[in-house]
C-alpha cells in the first residue's frame, strides 16, 4: 500500500467520523509517492505523470498535456507532500459536459490536511474548484451518472473532545459548473440511523449526570461518551437540515447553563467548515 493510502486510513482510523462506511479507502489510478517509480496515464486525451521533486513539503507534482500534442510543455496542476489520482477522473464531475481530472493531496504530519484539486481536461486545464478537509473526502458516481462528494466537517476534530472521539458531521455535495450545491437533506435517513444508534447508548443516568456537571470548566473523562452521544445527535439534526431539532436535543441533554454557549460554539465552528467552501466563488482561471 503506498505511503498516501496508509496515511489516510491512519488518520480515518483515529476519528469516530458520523458515517465510516463511507470512507472505504478508494483506489487511485496513479499515485505518487511510489514503489513502482515515476507513474503516468491517460484520461479523456490528456497525459497525467505523477514526478517526484527534491523540494521538502512539495515532493510531488502533477504534470498534464494533451495527449496528441508533441510540442505543448506539460503544466504542473498540483504539488504536495503525496499526491493520487481520483478514480473518477477522465468523467464529468461537475455536469458541465467535460471531462475532469480529480488530484488528491494529502500534506502530511501531525496536523495533516487533504486538498482536491478538480481541473477540467480541456483547453487550458482550468481549475474549477479546490477542496480543502482535515479529513478524506470520498467521489461517488450515482446512479444517474451525477458525481456526488461525501465529506466529513473536519473543522470539528477537538470541538469539545479528544482527537480520538471528535464527532466529525458528515456533509453530501454536488457540483454544478463551477459551484458546490449541498445536498445533505437528501440523506436524512443515514443522518437519522447516527442520530438512533447515539440515543441508543445514552442512558438517562448518564444523561442526568451531564446536565448536572460543569462540563465547560472541565473536560469530564467519564463523560466522554456521553458528550461525544449528544454531539452526534445535535450535529446530524443540524447537518441534515433539522435546526430546531438541533437545539431541542441540546437543550434537553446539555448542562442548562452552558447550552447558549455551545451553540454559539457549534455555529462559529461550522460557519468557517465545509460550508464556508460552498459559499466561496470560483477561482477558475487561477
Amino acid at each position: 500500500m503506498h505511503s498516501m493510502a496508509r496515511n489516510l486510513l491512519l488518520f480515518c482510523a483515529g476519528i469516530p467520523l458520523m458515517l465510516p462506511a463511507l470512507y472505504a479507502q478508494e483506489s487511485p489510478l496513479l499515485a505518487c509517492p511510489s514503489k513502482t517509480g515515476q507513474q503516468s496515464g491517460k484520461y479523456a486525451g490528456y497525459a497525467v505523470r505523477m514526478a517526484r521533486s527534491s523540494k521538502r513539503g512539495e515532493r510531488c507534482h502533477a504534470l498534464v498535456t494533451a495527449a496528441a500534442s508533441k510540442t505543448s510543455q506539460p503544466k504542473t496542476v498540483a504539488k504536495d507532500w503525496a499526491l493520487s489520482i481520483n478514480r473518477l477522473s477522465g468523467s464529468d464531475i461537475n455536469g458541465d459536459g467535460t471531462p475532469e481530472l480529480i488530484v488528491q493531496g494529502y500534506s502530511g504530519g501531525a496536523h495533516c490536511c487533504y486538498t482536491y484539486r478538480i481541473i477540467s481536461l480541456s483547453s487550458g486545464l482550468r481549475l474549477v474548484r479546490e477542496i480543502h478537509d482535515q479529513v478524506p473526502v470520498l467521489f461517488v458516481k450515482r446512479d444517474d451518472g451525477s458525481t456526488e462528494i461525501h465529506a466529513g466537517d473536519g473543522v470539528f476534530d477537538y470541538f469539545l473532545l479528544p482527537h480520538a472521539d471528535s464527532v466529525i458531521p458528515q456533509i453530501f455535495l454536488r457540483m454544478n459548473g463551477d459551484k458546490f450545491v449541498d445536498t445533505s437533506g437528501e440523506h436524512v435517513a443515514e443522518y437519522d440511523k447516527q442520530i438512533e444508534k447515539a440515543h441508543s447508548e445514552l442512558g438517562a443516568a448518564d444523561l442526568d449526570k451531564l446536565r448536572k456537571s460543569t462540563y465547560n470548566q472541565n473536560m469530564l473523562i467519564d463523560q466522554l461518551p456521553t458528550v461525544k452521544n449528544v454531539l452526534m445527535i445535535v450535529l446530524n439534526y443540524l447537518y441534515s437540515g433539522r435546526e430546531d431539532q438541533a437545539w431541542q436535543a441540546l437543550g434537553e441533554m446539555w448542562p442548562p447553563a452552558d447550552v447558549e454557549r455551545v451553540k454559539k460554539l457549534i455555529l462559529e465552528r461550522r460557519s468557517r467548515g465545509m460550508l464556508s467552501q460552498v459559499a466561496q466563488k470560483s477561482e477558475a482561471g487561477s
